[in-house]
């Protein structure tokens, strides 16, 4: 198992909507809206490497979505 977090910078007029989005995306467990630089954070699971990358690849094509910047967690308790 891939476990990560992934900071998500999205259009400010849309970020309730673009985080709904968001939740709907297959490996995406956890989501809150943040402050800061970036407007949310995610846990994100997924079996591989491989499939982690599908999955932030489609958090990116998320109308709304501007960047996407991911952490692989390790040594998972």
């Amino acid at each position: 198992m891939t476990l990560a977090l992934c900071l998500v910078k999205c259009d400010y007029q849309s970020v309730k909507d673009t985080l709904k989005s968001i939740n709907k995306v297959k490996g995406v467990v956890e989501s809150h809206q943040t402050t800061g630089p970036y407007d949310m954070i995610l846990k994100v699971k997924a079996a591989s490497d491989s499939e982690l990358r599908n999955i932030v690849r489609n958090v990116g094509t998320v109308s709304g979505v501007l960047a996407v910047l991911t952490t692989i967690i390790y040594n998972v308790k």
